[in-house]
């Protein structure tokens, strides 16, 4: 639970949020990395030389000051979830990555009987925002010097509403490789991993993977799709079935991405 302090961070941060949100109505925010620059409304010189530029580094500058306090306020993910050692590694890994955005939901027992526009509702979000990891396997894996860029397991991150293409993956897998070292299409073949491969390389049960706090080092791939969400936005696994992760995708591509890949079919 946060504390009544937190509280006050957090709803300072959201109207600055806001503030900037509007704002970009008549000053585009254009955003690479940590850079933010911003152009002034032609249509409304008047406006302009009426109020000063906005210091946006500044405002995004505090933001992630408030956001910081928020985080640090205890039990975040509630005293249950702290005392997972599922969640807790998580957590532990959401705190260390400095993902300000986080946000923990617990969902009911039932939660994965329903729809997803049922399951999106519960979470305040958009169908396309529900997202999963599943650890795909290369059944035909040849070991190299370079793990990451030719690993025989990746955790993927893709939307509910859509699904792996394996063919594709492949593919983007193969070009990860420098291509004097690229191997031969014959060399891989995905398909998800074993259950049991699955629990003990992640560290998580079937439903609740989380592409952070994995017990193993892992390399992640994210669906190109997620990082071009128009809500950029998204909920994950949070290391126990009934509990879900949100994060922006900015965070999650800080922290628990390796790779953006085109690897999705039928997302939206």
């Amino acid at each position: 639970m946060l504390s009544f302090e937190s509280w006050g961070h957090h709803d300072e941060a959201q109207h600055l949020k806001y503030y900037m949100h509007l704002s970009s109505t008549s000053a585009p925010i254009i955003s690479t990395s940590s850079s933010i620059t911003s152009s002034a409304s032609a249509s409304s010189p008047s406006a302009s030389s009426a109020s000063p530029p906005l210091d946006l580094e500044a405002i995004e500058k505090r933001i992630s000051e408030l956001e910081a306090k928020q985080l640090k306020s205890p039990q975040t993910p509630g005293r249950r979830g702290v005392a997972d050692p599922n969640v807790r590694r998580v957590y532990d890994a959401v705190k260390s990555n400095k993902q300000y955005s986080s946000v923990w939901k617990w969902v009911p027992k039932d939660y994965y009987k329903w729809d997803l526009p049922k399951r999106a509702s519960q979470l305040n979000c958009t169908v396309p925002q529900l997202c999963k990891g599943m650890l795909m396997e290369n059944k035909s894996w040849k070991d190299t010097s370079s793990p990451k860029l030719n690993a025989r397991f990746y955790l993927v991150v893709v939307q509910y509403c859509s699904s792996i293409d394996a063919k594709r993956l492949e593919s983007e897998v193969r070009t990860l490789l420098p291509a004097k070292e690229r191997l031969g299409a014959k060399d891989y073949s995905f398909s998800v991993a074993k259950e049991s491969d699955s629990d003990s390389l992640t560290g998580f049960k079937h439903n609740s993977v989380s592409p952070l706090g994995m017990l193993t080092d892992i390399p992640v791939i994210v669906d190109r799709a997620i990082s071009e969400l128009e809500r950029p936005f998204f909920y994950m696994g949070g290391g126990h079935v009934d509990l879900k992760l949100g994060m922006s995708v900015m965070d999650f591509l800080k922290g628990g991405a390796t790779f953006v890949l085109d690897i999705g079919v039928g997302g939206k």
